[in-house]
């Protein structure tokens, strides 16, 4: 459920984000407007209340109303498009931030409905747009209710302007409010509990794809080099502690520029592609890691695995790659890899990486097409 929602909202557009925000606001407002309109006809909130300060505020909802609702008729054409639009959406979010903010403070801020009210707002907002409209809005909003604070310690203005003294005659505010109260306490939490979980479920989400990304290459879907070096390094450690077998083998795309030359580089890169999904076939999912390192240049870590069945496993990669016909459809390529592979012992990594690196070149310098092995590392005196 989470995830379809969060799907409806990934795909909105910018407009319709707009207008998620208006249809979502706007039946609330109304539903304050019309409560406070049925509430100054009762003739013992209106002896609890400002008549005058209530009227400006439902002049001031009413005009915010009229706001939202000719943005969302102007836009509704445009609901499908992917135009960004920045002026309507600023002015949408300080309507509804004002509205809120002047409902908030004009029936007191520190109660627990209205600051629950602004919380559900501030996360719709950031459900729905950039960061830089709903920080406008909510500074333009934090500056006011700063002002008023102001106003009240010094005595330009009462707290809650919009209520007297008379609303806590008794034990409990009069009805009408005590309703208010209770009303706004469950709707806020009602609405406000599964917004958080949506909003915090984005937040885990979106780190989880940046950490994906950091350490994935965007071209194969392999590991890149920063995940090749953190799992080598991990590997050796695990070598070292326990004294686990290891191989590492390094590949290389034999005459790869020629390619790029000849077909271009869109060629190029559907034959990495390509090769890098014979890799993923070719291991043992998901101890092997296979990872492309820059260019043409791509490594197997092989964990738990001995010299003899790595250049096995290695020799059987080099003859599918060279058994395959490689190209976008209307190419077709043979190409072929020279691989360099190294059991590892007491190494470094620095040192194992060297060794990996030496026996690539010794492949290439033989012809190329061909896995060469590290000489077994010379014990340590």
């Amino acid at each position: 459920m989470r995830r379809s929602i969060e799907r409806v909202f990934d795909r909105l557009t910018p407009v319709a984000r707009v207008q998620v925000a208006i249809w979502a606001s706007t039946p609330i407002l109304m539903l304050v407007f019309i409560g406070h309109g049925l509430a100054l006809r009762q003739a013992d909130v209106r002896a609890a209340v400002r008549a005058d300060v209530l009227l400006a505020l439902q002049a001031f909802l009413l005009a915010c109303i009229a706001v939202n609702a000719v943005t969302a008729v102007r836009l509704w054409p445009r609901r499908t498009l992917s135009d960004r639009v920045p002026g309507a959406t600023l002015l949408v979010c300080l309507s509804i931030g004002l509205a809120y903010t002047a409902i908030v403070v004009l029936v007191g801020t520190f109660t627990a409905p209205t600051g629950m009210v602004m919380l559900g707002v501030l996360a719709i907002g950031l459900l729905l747009f950039e960061l830089r409209p709903m920080a406008i809005a909510y500074l333009t909003c934090t500056l006011l209710m700063v002002g008023y604070d102001l106003g009240v310690v010094t005595g330009l203005w009462p707290y809650a302007p919009a209520l007297t003294e008379r609303v806590y005659a008794g034990a409990e505010p009069v009805w009408a409010l005590a309703w208010w109260r209770n009303a706004v306490l469950v709707l806020a939490t009602a609405v406000l509990v599964p917004l958080s979980m949506l909003l915090f479920g984005q937040l885990d989400r979106m780190h989880a794809r940046l950490t994906r990304l950091s350490l994935t290459d965007g071209l194969t879907g392999l590991a890149n080099r920063r995940r090749f070096m953190d799992v080598v390094q991990a590997e050796v450690a695990r070598r070292s502690r326990f004294g686990q077998r290891l191989c590492v083998a390094l590949l290389d795309v034999d005459h790869f520029k020629q390619v790029n030359d000849a077909h271009g580089h869109l060629v190029g890169d559907a034959v990495l592609s390509q090769l890098a999904s014979v890799l993923m076939a070719s291991v043992r999912a998901p101890s092997d890691v296979p990872c492309r390192l820059g260019g043409e240049e791509f490594a197997l870590i092989l964990p738990d695995t001995g010299e003899a069945d790595a250049l096995a496993a290695c020799e059987r990669l080099r003859e599918q790659v060279a058994n395959r016909v490689f190209g976008d459809g209307a190419v077709g390529l043979h190409i072929t890899v020279s691989i360099g592979l190294v059991a590892v012992g007491d190494d470094t990594v620095e040192g194992l990486l060297g060794r990996a690196d030496e026996a690539l070149y010794r492949a290439k310098s033989m012809g190329r097409n061909r896995v060469c092995v590290a000489p077994a590392q010379e014990p340590s005196p």
